[in-house]
């Protein structure tokens, strides 16, 4: 019986030395010596293999694994592997992981990175995380629901289950959100090894009776770039690394309803600290009021699915 589990002691060894890599960037313990080989492994004198281990820690939130790897060496040497975090992407998208670095999917399951930077999205909080650059006609108003078009369209997850829209008048109306990088360092990290796609979206919709339109403009900024608190402070910001821009010109009388624009980026500049979201309306007919086209569901998000494995060289 001692022999046996001396055995299969030895085949989990082999197999986990096989799977499990040690992280050389990230790692905090080092490689195993002999003599540890079996630390975390070894409950009430009871032997858990390293797969049952993985398994187990498979199930614990996300982000209470890395002060896991506190415990032992073991235990950080199974969470800060690619093949642990590869099975938990596996989970919930099957057969879809990727040979990445660990800290990547860490990065992927524990922030807004690749869902939605972007705040407020629909008004719903008033004009709070925004800044108005420009308020002229009747100014920006939020409508709940909207008027003169249907309602935001049901099970789309960019509303995040919200009713509302921002809504603009006879001159331009124009604001923006500004998304800080700075102390996203892992992030910034992986946008200049991998530059992953960064998405900027947004519904926009006109009122059936009267023209408009719209314009949705993405920009990044490099390191001088100073967060904006008055409109000058903003226009006058030269250390733009890219720009994209597109408008939506919408007809009198028109059968549109709510529509999605989108602006995918790539191939960027390294070192981006700011990223800006800025969108702008205005009616053409010059109508008092509220007959500017509307906006709703805005989303800032880096494309997981975009970032590829490093190519080995020999």
């Amino acid at each position: 019986m001692g022999n046996s589990v001396i055995g299969n002691n030895n085949h989990c060894r082999d197999k986990m030395a096989k799977q499990y890599t040690s992280v050389d960037k990230f790692e905090f313990h080092g490689l195993l010596e002999e003599q540890d080989l079996n630390n975390g492994l070894i409950f009430n004198g009871t032997f858990i293999p390293d797969e049952i281990l993985t398994q187990i820690l498979s199930f614990i939130p996300s982000k209470r694994l890395l002060p896991l790897t506190l415990v032992c060496k073991k235990w950080c040497n199974i969470i800060k592997s690619e093949i642990f975090w590869m099975e938990i992407y596996n989970y919930d998208h099957p057969n879809k992981a990727k040979l990445l670095p660990w800290y990547v999917y860490y990065l992927y399951y524990t922030t807004a990175n690749f869902s939605n930077l972007l705040k407020n999205g629909n008004g719903q909080e008033q004009f709070a995380h925004w800044v108005i650059l420009k308020n002229l006609g009747d100014q920006f108003k939020i409508e709940d629901p909207p008027c003169g078009t249907i309602p935001l369209p049901e099970g789309v997850s960019d509303f995040n289950g919200h009713t509302c829209c921002f809504a603009t008048s006879y001159y331009e109306c124009t604001k923006i959100q500004e998304i800080n990088l700075e102390k996203k360092r892992l992030l910034r990290y992986i946008m200049n090894k991998y530059k992953p796609q960064i998405i900027a979206s947004e519904w926009t919709s006109p009122r059936f009776d009267c023209g408009s339109k719209y314009t949705l403009t993405f920009k990044g900024f490099g390191e001088d770039y100073v967060p904006t608190k008055y409109t000058d402070e903003y226009m006058y910001q030269d250390n733009v690394l890219f720009q994209e821009s597109k408008s939506v010109i919408f007809q009198q009388w028109t059968d549109k309803a709510w529509e999605k624009v989108e602006i995918v980026l790539e191939n960027y500049p390294d070192n981006v600290k700011m990223l800006v979201f800025e969108h702008e309306g205005n009616d053409t007919q010059f109508w008092k009021g509220h007959y500017g086209s509307k906006m709703a569901g805005g989303v800032v998000r880096f494309v997981f699915d975009s970032i590829q494995p490093e190519k080995k060289t020999n």
